[in-house]
């Protein structure tokens, strides 16, 4: 791959990452780091890309790893430090706690659901790109749904 195929491949994902990295990190300038640092890995690493077609997994696991790491280095950013997105519509309430809940997820629940949603993985890849049994995978998704759900219900 050269760094024009790079680019476009880039573009193509960028709004995927970062949101994956937003709703990992809870700080949108923790969340711009983190693709930043992703993006400098993977285009000094490219020649390691064996296919261009894996290039979305490829970034995403580059992307899963940085903020891990992050992660482990930096306290977390206290709940209501999720950003709030602009919304007038009548479920604004509804995504902002959404949001706020999502945030509570210890992080692997929070890295796994983020993959699922994001990032459109099913349990057998994000287990390859996490190092976890895809049943592991799937009962912590689960888990973590239920949890959300449970506690939207106590906020609604």
């Amino acid at each position: 791959m050269d760094a024009r195929a790079f680019t476009e491949q880039y573009r193509t994902i960028y709004q995927d990452l970062y949101r994956f990295a937003l709703y990992t990190m809870r700080n949108p300038h923790d969340a711009e780091d983190a693709v930043s640092e992703a993006v400098l890995a993977g285009y000094t690493g490219m020649e390691g890309l064996r296919k261009d077609e894996a290039f979305k997994s490829w970034m995403f696991t580059i992307t899963a790893n940085v903020c891990r790491k992050k992660l482990r280095q930096q306290p977390p950013e206290p709940i209501d430090q999720v950003p709030e997105q602009p919304d007038d519509g009548p479920d604004a309430a509804t995504a902002l706690a959404v949001r706020q809940l999502f945030g509570q997820l210890p992080d692997e629940e929070r890295v796994i659901v983020a993959m699922a949603v994001f990032g459109g993985y099913s349990s057998k890849e994000v287990g390859a790109l996490l190092n976890l049994n895809p049943n592991t995978v799937r009962s912590k998704h689960k888990r973590a749904l239920a949890k959300l759900a449970g506690q939207l219900k106590d906020v609604s």
